[in-house]
């Protein structure tokens, strides 16, 4: 089978449009934000679980960090 090597390959962009690639790095710019924010979140529960041995227990503490992971999702609107 031969192929015809004189015809035009089809316009394919192998990069977006310039307003497409702006749209595509706000979308990523978007995505580390969020991944940051839930990272905070996750750490503000860990450390709300962590019983720390030279402390009393507090009871208030779990529930405290429950609250301001909610407010650190809450600020990136998650």
């Amino acid at each position: 089978m031969k192929t015809d090597r004189s015809a035009k390959p089809p316009d394919v962009a192998l990069h977006p449009a310039g307003r497409d690639v702006e749209s595509a790095v706000e979308r990523v710019e978007l995505l580390e934000a969020q991944v940051q924010a839930l990272g905070q979140a996750i750490r503000a529960l860990i450390q709300g679980m962590e019983e720390i041995p030279d402390q009393e227990p507090d009871a208030e503490r779990p529930a405290r960090a429950a609250r301001l992971a909610h407010e650190l999702l809450l600020s990136q609107g998650l």
